[in-house]
């Protein structure tokens, strides 16, 4: 009876839990299409699925400001992540405040993952995405591997 109790547990601990520690907040709001590049494999479409969170949260915490908040989801094992976050909100910052299109590139890798963003003034960023062994996706943010979580 223990161990059935146990197993229930443990089930629902994991059902329940977050799976990725970042989430969209109320506001600012942010207006971002995320798509894969066109391409003949379908990984690069399921990789748009993936990092669709991820991509709106970088762009909503850029319109936001705080460096400190962007560098949250910045990959964890990466260093200088809150110096880089600082440079990224000044260069891109307002571009965040209009309508964004996000483009997941075809991995070349499972676990890496390139995305170009398109703002509505024409100018572009390609930010790298790596993935960590509880299949969460981070920005390359600062210094690090990006595959040595």
């Amino acid at each position: 009876m223990a161990s059935v109790l146990l197993g229930a547990a443990v089930v629902s601990w994991y059902l329940l839990r977050d799976p990725v520690p970042y989430s969209l907040r109320k506001t600012p709001v942010v207006k971002v299409a995320v798509d894969a590049a066109t391409s003949p494999y379908p990984d690069a479409r399921q990789v748009a699925g993936d990092v669709d969170l991820l991509v709106k949260v970088y762009v909503q915490r850029l319109q936001a400001g705080d460096a400190a908040d962007l560098a949250r989801i910045g990959a964890p094992w990466y260093s200088g992540r809150e110096q880089a976050a600082q440079e990224l909100i000044a260069r891109y910052g307002a571009q965040a405040a209009e309508p964004v299109e996000a483009v997941v590139q075809d991995p070349v890798v499972p676990y890496l993952a390139k995305v170009e963003l398109r703002f509505s003034d024409g100018q572009r960023q390609t930010v790298d995405l790596s993935r960590d062994h509880d299949h969460v996706w981070w920005l390359q943010l600062g210094e690090g591997d990006p595959v040595a979580p």
